[in-house]
């Protein structure tokens, strides 16, 4: 456990280890490595890899949250596919879908401004 006011620090994010992990929301499992929860504010940050060909059903999450990408294709669901490098901010309650674009796995930083909870939206 980390010491109070000490980074957190996790290297090669493209090689740690990740659990299988399930949600509504998703038509498979992904995988997840939890990277830091805030006792204080319930923010959680984790690092998802989705496989190719996952699909995602349309859903809302209660709080905020940011994507970086950093390896694939992520399809953020309004038309616009983006790539390694790239920042995306859903803000809280907006409608979404995201999942793996091109063909290919894509590997992802998630930053959650609250507990993580998922509301799958019918239609």
């Amino acid at each position: 456990m980390n010491e109070p006011h000490q980074p957190i620090v996790v290297q090669d994010l493209a090689t740690v280890d990740m659990r299988p992990a399930r949600s509504d929301v998703y038509d498979r499992e992904i995988a997840l490595r939890v990277l830091y929860e805030d006792p204080r504010t319930g923010a959680e940050h984790y690092l998802i890899r989705y496989p190719p060909g996952l699909r995602t059903r349309r859903h809302r999450h209660t709080h905020a949250h940011t994507i970086v990408v950093l390896s694939g294709m992520l399809d953020i669901g309004d038309g616009r596919v983006i790539g390694p490098g790239s920042y995306v901010h859903f803000p809280a309650g907006a409608p979404m879908t995201h999942a793996p674009a091109g063909g290919e796995a894509c590997l992802f930083v998630i930053v959650f401004d609250g507990p993580v909870d998922a509301e799958v939206i019918a239609g």
